[in-house]
């Protein structure tokens, strides 16, 4: 329970996934980890990961029921045996994930103590509207309870503006931390424009779209090569893609996972990124790619508008394989536009997305917590 004479939260009990496997909210868990609040606030974290791969994340298993209770098992011990001041925790979109995130906020809201979720996905009001009716009422029954609902852009607040009251309700772009510790990227221009395709290969994100694109462009004649960095996460789509495969490893291949290092090669090694997603609200991968001054193709879906501009990237509708191939075919033309959209994204990313603003704005979110309950 919340301490009577704080005037701000101390004591924070932050529950969420570290890496691996490697993915956007257990990456931001560690960026919050890792960042100056660590030292500003006295944090105890509850890791909730599954080791197996990401594969597992929503379903329903003997596995993940057994790590549900074990996490739950913990939270409610460290709850009862420290005074927390504030709960933090990212929220799942998926009924199986909700129900487990519940086991977290029910005994949060039983106790008085104030908790924060941070929506990281795009889409959860429509999981609110397709789940059960008894999922739906659970929902809104603990999330009006919010002292605030994290989304990581404008276009997402409608998508909670139901189930949490509108002041409580903060924006907080992500924030990466610089792939090459702020030195220049120093990048080698081959004869072939290099397309990258870096996360994990899910059907949402786009790469089905993209090797379609890639290969229709190599029929064309146009000299692009494209490597994909990431798991493999279902493994039917993957066959299905490979089958339709026309080229080999020299113009089109796929890497598999790359941990921190081989992230920061494959994006120094390409020319482009692209990720024609309909999955995601602010992803992390672009922000990635600006700070190594790589342009940007990807979608007008969730938040990424507004971190995408015309100055540094092309946006196109989701499922659009013409356009997507059309947006391809004039950066692979026209090298000068991708270094000037490189250029520019780069210095977006500097004064907007870097882990420090994100920590930043996270404090000053924690410490209007803090002034707003205070007696």
């Amino acid at each position: 329970m919340r301490r009577a004479d704080a005037a701000v939260p101390r004591r924070i009990l932050v529950v969420g996934p570290l890496p691996p496997p490697t993915h956007g909210v257990a990456v931001m868990t560690r960026t919050l980890l890792d960042s100056p609040l660590a030292r500003r606030f006295e944090i105890v974290h509850l890791d909730t990961a599954d080791r197996r791969g990401v594969a597992n994340i929503g379903r329903l298993d003997v596995g993940n029921v057994w790590r549900a209770g074990i996490h739950a098992l913990r939270f409610l011990t460290l709850l009862a045996s420290g005074r927390f001041d504030l709960v933090y925790l990212p929220i799942s979109k998926n009924a199986l994930g909700f129900l487990r995130d519940a086991l977290f906020i029910g005994p949060a809201v039983a106790t008085g103590t104030p908790f924060v979720v941070h929506f990281h996905g795009a889409g959860f009001d429509e999981f609110v509207r397709s789940a059960p009716l008894p999922v739906r009422a659970l929902v809104r029954l603990l999330l009006k309870r919010a002292a605030r609902g994290i989304v990581p852009g404008h276009a997402l607040e409608g998508m909670v503006h139901e189930l949490i009251a509108e002041p409580h309700i903060v924006v907080i772009p992500n924030g990466v931390a610089d792939p090459f510790g702020g030195t220049a990227v120093e990048r080698t221009q081959g004869e072939a424009m290099h397309i990258l395709f870096l996360g994990n290969l899910l059907p949402g994100k786009g790469y089905v779209e993209l090797l379609d694109a890639a290969q229709a462009l190599l029929d064309e004649g146009i000299d692009i090569r494209v490597t994909f960095a990431g798991s493999m996460v279902d493994s039917l789509v993957h066959e299905r893609a490979l089958a339709t495969l026309r080229y080999g490893v020299d113009r089109i291949r796929f890497r598999g996972a790359v941990d921190a290092d081989g992230r920061a090669a494959v994006l120094r090694e390409a020319d482009v990124l692209a990720l024609p997603s309909e999955d995601e609200a602010h992803p992390l991968v672009i922000l990635e790619a600006m700070a190594a001054a790589l342009p940007v193709v990807s979608t007008r879906h969730g938040a990424i508008p507004e971190t995408v501009t015309e100055d540094t990237g092309v946006l196109i509708e989701t499922r659009d394989a013409a356009a997507l191939t059309e947006a391809l075919r004039a950066l692979a033309l026209d090298p000068g536009r991708r270094e000037r959209l490189g250029a520019a994204g780069r210095r977006r990313y500097e004064s907007r997305y870097t882990a420090e603003g994100w920590s930043e704005s996270m404090g000053r979110m924690f410490d209007g917590v803090g002034r707003a309950l205070a007696p």
